[in-house]
């Protein structure tokens, strides 16, 4: 059986960024691939994927009723796919079902690696790509029931839980093998980083193609082509989806007690991932 392989993380921590990595490292391209070869890539919370293999409308079924059908329609996705494996990206935490079920099943799963971000920065992105007021996300990054999509036209409805408890759901199972990656060490120290993905995924390493990949993928670059072209994933009200991607820029425009109320609320994480020091001070 196909296994996939779950590109997992909260929004806006690098997702994108890697898919545009992975696509151009897969077909070795030795200029940058356009927007539409990756943009179009499969999604977990895919309502065309639902409808199609379930022959439902997922917008007239409830929230459960739908992750009821979850598990069975990614088995189907695996027994109809072409590829060995098969990349999927999915902002949902690892949850169960009302079946009790996990919405992401262990026996057609290869892998997972997760995208994880500063909170902070994570909190700004987020609002930017939203559309929406600083403090409404920080409170939506705060809150353990949140969720995304479930809209008509839209995405299936996904659980992303708080920024906190969406990390501990996928690096604390224990059914799915998974690989842990900062958007700070991808940044910083690309070639390690990316190139310990392409190593885990057990994919043909090799660095002068693994250069390429990462320089195809420059984020200036996508900002680049983005202003030229646009990008199908921008939300309407969004400035710009490949928006400043720098390190620190929540000091731009967070207040200190937004700043306090995130840290204080993720602080036993953001210090496992070193945000903050031993000491209690953010280290970004």
């Amino acid at each position: 059986m196909n296994k996939f392989v779950w590109l997992v993380s909260y929004p806006k921590s690098g997702n994108t960024w890697f898919r545009i990595f992975l696509a151009n490292y897969l077909k070795d391209s030795k200029v940058p691939l356009p927007f539409d070869d990756i943009q179009n890539a499969s999604i977990s919370s895919s309502a065309l994927d639902f409808e199609e293999e379930t022959g439902l409308n997922p917008f007239e079924l409830s929230i459960s009723e739908v992750e009821n059908f979850r598990p069975d329609l990614y088995r189907s996705l695996s027994l109809n796919a072409a590829d060995d494996s098969i990349f999927k990206k999915t902002h949902d935490a690892y949850t169960y079902n009302k079946n009790g079920h996990p919405i992401f099943p262990e026996d057609i799963s290869q892998c997972a690696v997760y995208f994880v971000r500063n909170p902070l920065d994570v909190c700004v992105s987020y609002a930017n790509h939203s559309a929406s007021k600083i403090e409404k996300t920080v409170a939506f990054l705060l809150n353990q029931n949140a969720r995304a999509g479930g809209y008509k036209g839209g995405q299936l409805g996904q659980k992303l839980l708080s920024w906190d408890l969406h990390y501990k759901s996928w690096n604390e199972q224990k059914a799915i093998p998974i690989h842990t990656v900062r958007y700070e060490d991808m940044l910083q120290n690309p070639m390690e980083t990316f190139g310990s993905i392409v190593k885990f995924l057990q994919m043909e390493y090799d660095e002068e193609r693994l250069a390429r990949a990462i320089i195809n993928s420059d984020f200036k670059l996508l900002q680049k082509m983005e202003n030229e072209k646009g990008f199908k994933e921008r939300l309407q009200h969004c400035e710009q989806f490949f928006w400043k991607g720098a390190i620190g820029n929540y000091k731009n425009y967070l207040t200190q007690d937004q700043i306090d109320r995130i840290v204080n609320n993720c602080h036993d994480v953001m210090k496992q991932l070193g945000y903050i020091d031993s000491k209690g001070i953010l280290t970004v």
